[in-house]
């Protein structure tokens, strides 16, 4: 016994671990999926946001150019502001234009006469590019204006070079703008930096929200999984504990009303076989003695026959009512249908009064119509009919009735008989259960009554007892009323 249960134990131990690692690996992948999706996610969003940000740069600095260069035609246009005279030469033009327009930050000005820097705008700029030779041969080249990038040691620029001639006036002169990029892009590329750590700091919370949330999520499928592990055919009582009204938590529901069918079919196939086992022993012994003791003598080979037959009745009996309780534990026990309750009142009463000789009446009818399965509920009330007549004589009344009563639909089986003993009242719907006096009169299977508590069960309803020794015993089937317009 101590090796059976140390075995078991090691085996559960061995399918938690194996469900645990499972679990483990599930959740990693969940979590790498997440990971992967929401690293792609914010990789796009980091790098479209930069190629936006460091775009905007250049195209900041090329809106400044062209602002300069229409700020410079419009000051070219009018008269000289300090002497109030038209420009006369190229020299004068372009040292009036340098002394009243101030650079902003991170730009400069300056001018070239003849291939030769001349004057340059207020300020220390980063670079000093009017005296770059290279530079300033290539501003004193451009006979159209133009713009372009540079490459410096204070970082990249962004200038535009204006020629500008006067008519008469034989020297030619340049306007060059420089805007210094590196202040900007040093801000630009400080807030892709800040974006970037703010990404791998979402991707650290999304990597520990979503192995919080896998584990959530997983949490009822692993139980799920360890119940199913633990279950065999003599525990069939573990449930999975539902929380929420998610898919996962629907899919826990589905499993336990699952383990509720398999529980009820296995419960009621150890039912039927502990009671057929049990009630199928007596008449096979009682057959079997009978026939071994039976001598060759005509009247006790027909005495012994006949006792036979009769046990072979009952067994048949008897196995037809367990195949009906069975039976009752399935699904599809009933075959529900509109139903007028009038007509199967009157036509079960009919069927009743061919049972024996009673004073028969009907109390009322319900005269509705009612999805129930007809014909289970006519075999409940001839098995309460049948029943009535083994408990009455033949000047006591037996009645069938039935009625709608506060939104349910009540029918009964009446008598005036001996009635039924308080102590046995509360037992006579349990299997092969039989009052005292159908023990000592040996009627009866102990199966009918049960059999009418599994019809009303059935159709989700109970059956109601009233009964009192010496004044009879009135049986109620208590059902939910369904109307035709009302079945799915």
């Amino acid at each position: 016994m101590t090796t059976t249960t140390t075995l078991t134990t090691t085996t559960m131990m061995m399918v938690t671990m194996t469900t645990s690692r499972r679990g483990v690996t599930a959740r990693t992948r969940i979590l790498a999926w997440i990971l992967l999706i929401v690293t792609i996610a914010v990789s796009v969003i980091v790098v479209a946001t930069a190629r936006s940000v460091l775009a905007g740069v250049q195209s900041g600095a090329n809106t400044e150019l062209t602002h300069e260069a229409e700020k410079f035609r419009g000051f070219a246009s009018r008269p000289d502001p300090a002497t109030g005279r038209e420009f006369t030469s190229v020299r004068e033009l372009l040292t009036s234009h340098l002394q009243h327009n101030l650079p902003e930050h991170s730009e400069t000005f300056f001018s070239v006469i003849d291939g030769v820097p001349d004057r340059r705008s207020g300020g220390d700029p980063p670079v000093r590019l009017d005296l770059d030779a290279a530079f300033v041969a290539q501003a004193t080249a451009a006979e159209e204006p133009f713009s372009a990038n540079l490459s410096t040691s204070a970082g990249p620029v962004t200038f535009a070079v204006l020629p500008v001639e006067f008519v008469g006036d034989p020297q030619t002169g340049r306007l060059v703008i420089v805007e210094f990029l590196a202040p900007e892009l040093d801000e630009a590329w400080s807030t892709i930096w800040v974006m970037s750590v703010i990404a791998v700091i979402a991707l650290a919370l999304a990597g520990a929200t979503g192995w919080f949330v896998a584990g959530r999520v997983l949490a009822p499928i692993r139980e799920l999984s360890e119940t199913a592990a633990r279950i065999s055919e003599t525990d069939l009582g573990r449930r999975i504990e539902v929380d929420g009204s998610d898919d996962v938590a629907q899919l826990a529901e589905t499993f336990n009303r699952m383990l509720d069918r398999l529980e009820t079919a296995f419960d009621g196939q150890r039912r039927f076989l502990d009671d057929a086992g049990h009630e199928l022993r007596t008449p096979i012994t009682v057959i079997r003695g009978h026939l071994e003791l039976m001598g060759t003598d005509p009247l006790e080979r027909a005495q012994t026959l006949a006792l036979v037959g009769d046990e072979l009745g009952r067994m048949s009996r008897l196995v037809d009512d367990l195949i009906v309780l069975a039976r009752s534990e399935r699904p599809d026990f009933l075959l529900l249908a509109p139903a007028d309750l009038t007509d199967l009142v009157v036509e079960t009463f009919a069927k009743a009064t061919a049972l024996a000789a009673r004073h028969w009446t009907i109390d009322e009818t319900p005269e509705v119509f009612a999805v129930v399965d007809a014909q289970r509920l006519t075999q409940a009330l001839l098995q309460l009919a049948a029943n009535a007549v083994e408990h009455t004589g033949a000047d006591d009344s037996v009645a069938v009735g039935g009625a709608v009563v506060a939104g349910r639909l009540r029918l009964w089986v009446r008598d005036s008989g001996t009635g039924i003993p308080p102590e046995d009242q509360a037992r006579i719907f349990a299997r092969f259960a039989r009052g005292a006096a159908d023990m000592r009169a040996g009627r009866g299977t102990g199966l009918g009554l049960a059999i009418v508590d599994r019809i009303a069960a059935a159709h989700g309803g109970h059956i109601a007892l009233d009964s009192e020794p010496g004044r009879g015993s009135t049986f109620v089937l208590d059902l939910p009323w369904h109307r035709p317009e009302e079945a799915p």
